[in-house]
C-alpha cells in the first residue's frame, strides 16, 4: 500500500478521529506480533518446585473418659412352684343288685259263661211297653209349665221320640208330632233331656232301644 493509496483512503472524505484510531490500532498490533517473534525462541520460562518447610505440631490429646463397666443383672429369686391342688376324693357308693321280682303264676283263664239266651219277642214286648209306661211316667212328672202357656191357657200334646242304651244313656231326642204351640214342643225336649233312666230289666232288648212317649198340657197348665 502506498501513500497515494493511503491518502486516497484516508482522504478528506474520511472522518479524522477514527482514522486515527484504526491507524493506532494497527501500529499497535504490529508492535506486539514483533515483540512476540523476538522474544519466544531465546527464552525459555522454567518452572520448579520450592520445597516449604514443615513444622511439626505437638498435640495433647484429652484422655478418654472412663466408660462405666456394665453391671452384672441381679439374680431374680426362683418362683417356688404351687402345690398341686388335692382332688376330690369321690365315694363310690355300691350300687345295691337288683331285686330279683318274682313273676306271678300263670293265671288259668276260665271260661267266661255262656250268654244268656235272648228273650222271646212276646216278653221283650212286653218288658218295653212296661219300660215305657215308667219312662212316661217320669218325664210328665219332670215336666216344667212356663209360665207363659198357663197364662195363655195353652194346651197340647207332643208326641216325642228318643233312644236309650241298655245301660239307660240318652242318645238323642226330637219332636215326632208338634203339639203346634212351640212352648209345648220345646218344654217337652227339656223334660226328656233331665231325666234320669233306670238300666234295662233282663227280658229287654241287648241293643239300645227307639221310646216315643206322648207329653201334654192343658188350658190351665196342668200336665195330663
Amino acid at each position: 500500500m502506498n501513500s497515494e493509496s493511503l491518502s486516497g483512503f484516508w482522504g478528506p472524505r474520511a472522518p479524522q478521529p477514527f482514522a486515527r484510531a484504526v491507524l493506532a490500532a494497527l501500529v499497535l498490533e504490529i508492535g506486539l506480533a514483533l515483540v512476540l517473534l523476538h522474544w519466544a525462541p531465546d527464552r525459555t520460562v522454567t518452572v520448579g518446585l520450592r520445597r516449604k518447610p514443615m513444622t511439626a505440631h505437638l498435640v495433647t490429646l484429652p484422655k478418654p473418659r472412663a466408660v462405666p463397666r456394665p453391671q452384672p443383672p441381679k439374680p431374680q429369686p426362683i418362683p417356688k412352684p404351687k402345690p398341686p391342688t388335692p382332688k376330690p376324693v369321690i365315694h363310690h357308693r355300691p350300687v345295691p343288685l337288683p331285686t330279683p321280682v318274682k313273676r306271678p303264676p300263670p293265671a288259668v283263664h276260665k271260661p267266661s259263661p255262656p250268654p244268656s239266651p235272648p228273650p222271646s219277642p212276646a216278653r221283650a214286648a212286653q218288658a218295653v211297653n212296661r219300660y215305657a209306661v215308667m219312662v212316661r211316667t217320669r218325664i210328665q212328672a219332670g215336666l216344667v209349665v212356663p209360665r207363659s202357656v198357663a197364662d195363655l191357657g195353652m194346651s197340647g200334646r207332643t208326641t216325642v221320640s228318643f233312644e236309650l242304651t241298655p245301660q239307660g244313656r240318652l242318645v238323642w231326642v226330637r219332636v215326632a208330632r208338634s203339639s203346634g204351640f212351640h212352648l209345648i214342643d220345646r218344654a217337652s225336649l227339656a223334660a226328656v233331656r233331665s231325666v234320669s233312666y233306670p238300666p234295662f230289666t233282663k227280658n229287654m232288648p241287648h241293643h239300645a232301644v227307639v221310646f216315643r212317649v206322648r207329653v201334654g198340657l192343658n188350658g190351665r197348665g196342668h200336665r195330663y
